[in-house]
């Protein structure tokens, strides 16, 4: 008889060892971690959805604050078949998106890529002061910003001492290219320090022994750049740039701090000529005073959110795990 301690491990007859079991504390720590992160999430953002959803097909609103009704789908027939104000507010919302998307993250690597040049001197000093508005409150400054765009503000004074017409940047009527210019320079100012900050770290993180391999080939600047800079660059800004454009649809607290959606569309009327889906949905609230119809501006904000970040993370895959 063949004792089992006498038995090779690797021999067929070996018995199989019982696999091992992990405790049971072991096996929810994970979750343990990433429940002040679950619970924040339902507390902050799914039920305050839910609750907005309800809403929206609701009369609640000024005239029915105590008691109001379900009405179905009427604030939708509304937003879509009835008011004049969504179409063109949500023109400019996409046009919003897109350009601000592309000024403020092309601006921000640019900045990176002059800053990563190692001719450039006190790199580092610049680097400091062009990532001060990062640093300092959004509140504060929107309102600098403002006064500087004011009638009596410095621009005109420049403008004036340069012999040129001062100009009313924010009209409550009138043409929309000054305050829509405006309004995307100081869009522009408060986002460009993040992008040039992972533009930084991700040129840094670019391995030097490719540069040296392709001096080695022969290898002039513009190949070097396309071949080994912008793929490293690429690689590292794709994510952002869905991200920036999500939050650009629902950036609303510049719009309201700054233009106030000025100019009206129209004499009399509620929306403006810089007013997103966002902000005109602030306005619906807290001006009109219409609950059920904001919220369903609110709906359709973050439908096109949601859209916009499944079909964009779906064609780049940039957020597929990587084998």
């Amino acid at each position: 008889m063949v004792s089992v301690s006498a038995i090779p491990s690797d021999d067929p007859r070996a018995p199989t060892p019982e696999p091992t079991r992990a405790p049971l504390q072991s096996k929810w720590k994970p979750y343990w971690y990433i429940a002040p992160v679950i619970i924040s999430a339902v507390l902050f953002t799914i039920i305050p959805f839910l609750y907005t959803f309800y809403i929206s097909f609701t009369n609640w609103g000024l005239f029915n604050f105590i008691e109001f009704d379900r009405v179905g789908l009427d604030n939708y027939r509304y937003l879509f078949q009835q008011s004049g104000e969504f179409l063109p507010v949500l023109r400019f919302t996409i046009l919003f998106m897109v350009l601000t998307t592309l000024i403020n993250v092309g601006f921000g690597l640019f900045l990176a890529l002059m800053l990563n040049h190692p001719g450039i001197p006190e790199r580092n000093l610049y680097r400091t002061l062009l990532i001060i508005p990062w640093a300092l409150p959004f509140i504060l400054l929107i309102q600098v910003w403002t006064g500087i765009f004011n009638n009596q503000g410095p621009i005109n004074e420049l403008l004036m001492s340069v012999g040129l017409d001062s100009q009313t940047w924010i009209p409550q009527l009138g043409d929309s290219l000054l305050p829509r210019s405006a309004l995307f320079f100081v869009n522009l100012w408060f986002t460009y320090p993040f992008f040039m900050t992972v533009g930084l770290a991700a040129l840094q993180s670019i391995p030097r022994d490719l540069y040296e391999v392709a001096d080695l080939d022969g290898a002039g600047t513009w190949a070097r750049f396309k071949d080994i800079t912008v793929p490293f660059l690429v690689s590292a800004t794709v994510p952002l740039l869905i991200t920036q454009a999500a939050f650009q649809i629902n950036n609303a607290g510049i719009i309201i701090l700054f233009t106030a959606g000025l100019p009206a569309g129209a004499p009399g009327a509620s929306w403006g000529k810089t007013d997103t889906l966002a902000s005109y949905a602030y306005d619906v609230v807290f001006i009109l005073r219409d609950y059920g119809l904001g919220a369903a501006y609110g709906v359709v904000t973050f439908v096109m959110i949601a859209v916009l970040i499944i079909v964009s993370s779906i064609t780049t895959r940039s957020f597929a795990e990587v084998d």
